[in-house]
């Protein structure tokens, strides 16, 4: 420590100034420079990373976006460094960039860089993309081969050479269920989505891989099994990846042969129907939602088929897997909607005919609302319901108090959907479909779930129908006198009471006028007195 004085008019100024050893100023700056190296191109990154994402913040890196040979230039450096392979904390920090800002280069900026560059980036592609399929492979986040995956369309299409070696990747990918985030996905889904990219532009490719995945999945599950008894027996645990693969290109060396010359066709697949549901559904996902070609059709039907009969079973051994049930739905949904209305009915006939009050009816309804609200198909939508409407009424002529009865009843009419707190209206509400939430009062009014959705839908995404819904709930209350005695879903008294101080506020000269509207509101407000409600007692007064 050195200490210096110096003379003020306050008095004498006394400064400590530490003095480092020579050795730790010198670990102290290499470390600095260690680390200044290492973030290096934390720019690169996170540019390539907002541009995938599509996100604004992705600009303030112009830099990269005014000069993709700096992007390129960087990307070179880092290959460079994590060949040489002497500096682990470099590679956990930059390893997955060069994939990551290829794969932008490519998809983004692909007529913008010249043959040399294309061609770089292509190789960069694919060498991420094999990665995958090397024996000790375990997906982590961000390791660079998503990135890969996703430009491997244009790959596929730019270059006709690599094309067979693509279709590799994606099929033996496919075969990937490796777990991936926290939300029950695969690995699968990465090359589906490449897939999905190429369907109209190569058609036959896909086509080929399509079947191809579903003929060999299931060969390939048999061959892993088979390894894996036998590595146990010998005391191994784990399975020699590179010894599967080998076996299975020398097994089915015919059959890969035909899938890349797409030769292979449906008549080479053999009781679709006892696939493994899991197959089924990566096969589901696959077909392109607006396809019009009559396999697809055929393989779609059938799939779905097997999924209804194993989703309505009552048999527990047929329990499905939840995260396979709710992508499967998803996928029809989506499918459905796409489809034309002639081809509808024919698509949800599984359901239809085996329909009963089990759970997935309930998750069947939830899928097509959410997806109805990103696709706005207001026609099929309602087509949908249309033909699901006398199987509900069915359902409930027993009343709401057995299986999924009250879910079924509450997803059918909106009210178990996450919808905003702020929702008032949804665009596939219109004044005409007042005649559907009428002839549900009509016909299931005596189930305390109807009660319940329908003054909950009427607060917030069906408010459009306050005025007709009060003499709904009016005449449910009125039919059913049961109602008044049956124990009601939670929160159905704070809907009907906060529909009461609406609908007051709103008429209340009106209903003081019109004999047959203030009886319809004090049959409601009775309810609510008859329940204990004090806001029922209230209004009830105010309005007397």
């Amino acid at each position: 420590m050195k200490t210096t004085t110096e003379v003020k008019d306050e008095g004498v100024v006394i400064s400590f100034n530490p003095e480092i050893d020579p050795k730790l100023k010198e670990y102290s700056e290499a470390a600095l420079k260690e680390n200044s190296e290492q973030m290096k191109y934390l720019p690169l990154r996170l540019w390539a990373s907002y541009k995938k994402e599509k996100d604004e913040r992705s600009k303030q890196y112009e830099q990269y976006d005014n000069n993709l040979q700096l992007a390129l230039q960087e990307t070179k450096e880092i290959i460079e460094k994590l060949k040489q392979g002497d500096d682990e904390s470099f590679r956990l920090l930059n390893h997955s960039i060069p994939a990551d800002v290829c794969s932008i280069l490519l998809t983004d900026y692909f007529d913008k860089l010249s043959e040399e560059e294309t061609g770089y980036c292509k190789d960069i592609i694919l060498e991420y993309s094999r990665v995958p399929l090397k024996p000790h492979y375990r997906y982590q986040i961000s390791d660079g081969t998503t990135s890969a995956i996703s430009a491997l369309p244009v790959v596929f299409q730019n270059y006709p050479v690599e094309r067979e070696n693509i279709k590799v990747i994606l099929l033996l990918t496919l075969f990937d269920y490796s777990p991936v985030g926290m939300g029950g996905g695969s690995y699968y889904v990465f090359p589906s989505m490449a897939i999905n990219k190429l369907w109209e532009s190569h058609f036959d490719d896909m086509q080929s891989l399509f079947i191809g995945y579903l003929l060999l999945k299931p060969q390939y599950e048999d061959l892993r099994e088979k390894l894996r008894q036998e590595s146990y027996k010998k005391g191994a645990y784990k399975i020699d990846k590179g010894q599967l693969y080998k076996d299975f290109f020398k097994k089915h060396e015919h059959d890969l042969k035909k899938i890349m010359e797409n030769n292979i066709s449906i008549y080479d697949l053999k009781n679709i129907e006892q696939t493994d549901l899991n197959i089924l559904n990566t096969g589901f996902q696959l077909i392109p939602v607006k396809t019009a070609n009559a396999m697809h059709k055929q393989l779609t039907l059938s799939i779905i088929v097997t999924f209804a009969t194993n989703l309505l079973s009552r048999d527990r051994e047929d329990e499905v897997d939840y995260s396979v049930r709710q992508s499967f739905l998803e996928k029809l949904a989506y499918f459905v909607l796409n489809a034309s209305e002639h081809d509808i009915p024919d698509y949800l006939k599984p359901f239809l005919d085996g329909f009963n009050g089990s759970e997935a009816i309930a998750d069947l309804f939830e899928q097509f609302i959410l997806v109805e609200d990103r696709l706005d198909t207001y026609d099929k939508f309602w087509q949908v319901w249309t033909l699901f409407f006398e199987k509900i009424v069915d359902l409930c002529k027993n009343g709401d108090g057995y299986w999924y009865v009250d879910r079924i009843i509450k997803t059918y009419l909106f009210a178990q959907s996450p919808w905003k707190e702020t929702a008032t209206d949804w665009h596939t509400f219109k004044d005409s479909n007042s005649l559907f939430f009428e002839e549900i009062g009509k016909n299931i009014g005596h189930c305390p779930s109807t009660l319940y959705s329908l003054a909950k839908s009427l607060n917030n995404i069906a408010s459009r129908y306050l005025n007709p819904g009060i003499m709904w709930l009016s005449g449910m209350l009125t039919s059913n006198k049961k109602l008044w005695t049956a124990k009601l879903e939670t929160n159905t008294l704070y809907y009907l009471e906060s529909l009461g101080r609406k609908y007051i506020y709103k008429e209340r000269e009106r209903i003081r006028r019109t004999r047959k509207l203030k009886d319809e509101v004090l049959v409601i407000l009775e309810f609510l007195v008859e329940k204990g409600s004090v806001v029922g007692y209230i209004l009830r007064e105010n309005i007397l």
